[in-house]
């Protein structure tokens, strides 16, 4: 179902869905999911890859609210995942 969305439309935009285009621009993030709740968004949870490097302290003090995932291969880390999760107000 494609829509084209007029100039007008756009400057409506809600607060929720503006926050949903800034994640988006971003570009970080390798999916995006949103949750919805009477009709409204509820939820934004944004999934991202960090490099290996990167200390595990140190992005745990980064977010508040995240699931990380961590992939070892022979006693090395090859693979960290982040989602991020961010309630809309």
């Amino acid at each position: 179902m494609k829509q084209d969305l007029q100039p007008k439309e756009l400057a409506s935009l809600s607060e929720e869905e503006r926050q949903v285009i800034e994640m988006l621009r971003l570009q970080t993030f390798q999916s995006l999911k949103i949750t919805k709740r009477n009709g409204r968004i509820d939820m934004i949870e944004g999934t991202e890859r960090i490099e290996e490097r990167t200390r595990i302290v140190d992005i745990l003090k980064e977010h508040n609210y995240q699931n990380i995932e961590i992939k070892q291969n022979d006693g090395r880390v090859v693979f960290i995942n982040r989602t991020i999760k961010t309630k809309v107000k």
